[in-house]
Formats: structure tokens, sequence, C-alpha cells
């Protein structure tokens, strides 16, 4: 009697287990569900056309806009671009010159007749500005959807 006792009490305490379980697993369901939308926008978003507010000379011409794409950037040339600010110490964090020199990167090899260094000595503050927002963004971005592809074991 008592063992049956004891097992219609414990049953309910077993349900509340169950159902606790069962939640925690919906939860980090959808935070991987969150994590891979978030991958998605990085990489869906990684390119673009930034307008330019004052155009640049660049081989003899006006450039008014540029187009870019973080996706079509090397190992070598993000490396490059994160190195170009001997200041920076933070490994998840970039500073104004890592992003401009990235934006620049991924812009170069995106627009015809425009290269790295044209954009970095030649944009203006407000476009130098909204330049290292987006390739700040990118970064900030990718770095979260960077985490999801390495192993925690």
């Amino acid at each position: 009697m008592k063992d049956e006792t004891k097992t219609v009490q414990e049953a309910p305490e077993q349900e509340a287990r169950e159902e606790k379980a069962q939640e925690q697993i919906a939860e980090a369901v959808e935070e991987i569900k969150k994590k891979q939308m978030e991958t998605g926008i990085v990489f869906a978003e990684g390119r673009g056309k930034l307008k330019l507010d004052t155009p640049i000379r660049a081989s003899g011409q006006d450039i008014e806009e540029l187009a870019y794409d973080f996706r079509s950037m090397t190992g070598l040339e993000y490396a490059d671009a994160m190195d170009s600010d001997p200041k920076a110490t933070q490994t998840f964090r970039i500073t104004t010159r890592q992003a401009l020199a990235l934006f620049a990167a991924a812009a170069a090899k995106e627009t015809p007749r425009v290269d790295a260094k044209d954009i970095l000595e030649n944009l203006s503050p407000a476009d130098a500005l909204a330049a290292a927002q987006i390739a700040t963004v990118f970064f900030n971005a990718s770095t979260r959807a960077a985490s999801l592809h390495i192993s925690k074991r």
C-alpha cells in the first residue's frame, strides 16, 4: 500500500519535471532558430550599395556609388583589413579604422575602377561614417553567426 501511495504522489512531480524539460527543449530550439535566421541575414545582407553624399575621384572618373560584398572577400583580405589598426586590441570589437578598411576592401572588389586606397583616402567624413557603420554591423553579425560553426566539445 505504501508503494502505491508513493507512486501516486510522485506522478505529479514527474509530470512537472517532464513539462519543465519540454519547455527547456522548446526554448533551446527557438534560440537555435533565431541564430540560424541571424546567420541567413548576415549572408543575405553582406552586400549592397552605398550612395555617396560626396563623389570620389578614381581612375579619372567621379564615383557616386560604391557596391560592396563582404562575402566576396578572401580570408587574407579580411585579415589585412583587421590588421589595419595597430592600436586595436580587442578580438571581438572593431575600431573605426578597421571597419573603414573592411568596407574599402569589400567595395574595391565590387566597384569597377576603384581600389581600397581610393576609398580610404577620398571618402568624405559623412560617407566614411556610413561605410564604417555598414562594416561594423556586418562584423558584429558575422561574429555571432560564426559562433554557430564552432564546436562546443
